[in-house]
């Protein structure tokens, strides 16, 4: 498997995940500059089959209009995650150069939910903390983990709707998953579960 990471909006990261043979695969987060997204999508000539959602911040869905209209394909996100989606404020997405979404996603997930893809299988799980239903994606060794898990640190529970005890819940949870699992973060560096053990304060109080 592989993924091409585009830096949007100067801070976040979205994602082109995909199978190398099939050259199939999905998008992760279209947060901002979607004619960006869009050229990279064609210089990798990838067939994308969805639009994943970790959770609904502008930073994370104000290029999903016009990729997901380009593209013709379905979005998920975390059935939890509805109420954040459909109050975005309209100023930061503007500021984010990009719309306030147009529709609900398409796929309300479940925890534990597998999205079945010509490009593999894709598990949903829920890690609230940041949001009340962000959500990580697990696809073959990597972990899609938003603003729940970065390199070295975590995303912010001060935000509306975020909270530390969940989140801490959450850490545990991926505490728990292999420590191979390469973490893709929706901001900063690649980093994996292994390191974060080893180097993260918030993932080593749950250990």
């Amino acid at each position: 498997m592989a993924y091409k990471m585009v830096l949007v909006g100067g801070t976040t990261n979205c994602y082109i995940v995909y199978n190398q043979e099939m050259l199939k695969g999905f998008i992760v987060d279209p947060g901002a500059d979607s004619a960006r997204i869009l050229a990279e999508v064609d210089k990798l000539n990838v067939d994308i089959e969805a639009i994943l959602l970790t959770h609904a911040h502008g930073d994370h869905v104000s290029a999903l209009n016009r990729v997901r209209d380009a593209l013709d394909v379905e979005v998920y996100m975390h059935e939890d995650e509805l109420e954040n989606f459909r109050h975005q404020d309209p100023n930061f997405i503007a500021m984010m150069g990009g719309e306030v979404p147009d529709r609900d996603p398409d796929v309300l997930l479940k925890d534990k939910d597998v999205i079945e893809l010509d490009c593999g299988k894709v598990e949903v799980l829920l890690t609230p903390g940041h949001t009340p239903g962000s959500a990580c994606y697990k696809y073959d060794d990597l972990l899609l983990s938003g603003d729940t898990l970065f390199q070295g640190s975590i995303g912010r529970t001060d935000f509306p709707g975020g909270d530390l005890r969940a989140m801490m819940r959450s850490l545990d949870r991926l505490s728990k998953l292999d420590d191979n699992l390469r973490v893709l973060s929706g901001h900063g560096p690649e980093t994996s579960i292994g390191i974060e053990k080893r180097i993260n304060p918030y993932m080593r109080q749950v250990l």
